[in-house]
């Protein structure tokens, strides 16, 4: 977990968020809705869905960023 939370911290370094493609509180708390009591299946099907969310409110930001820089 320190090597995910360093690679991210050194990314926003010298970058900004944009808040439309940031995990929302309702998402958050869905997810812990999930995990609270649950066996190590489903924590780990949760964290790869987590993830996956993550990398398409990632691809998402990327597109809006292209389309910014072309047009």
């Amino acid at each position: 977990m320190q090597r995910i939370k360093q690679y991210t911290e050194n990314f926003f370094k010298g970058k900004q968020k944009n808040r439309r493609y940031v995990m929302s509180i309702d998402d958050i708390l869905s997810f812990l809705v999930v995990v609270q009591g649950a066996d190590v299946n489903k924590l780990f099907y949760a964290g790869i869905t987590l993830f996956d969310y993550g990398y398409a409110k990632g691809f998402r930001a990327c597109q809006a960023e292209s389309r910014k820089n072309t047009g």
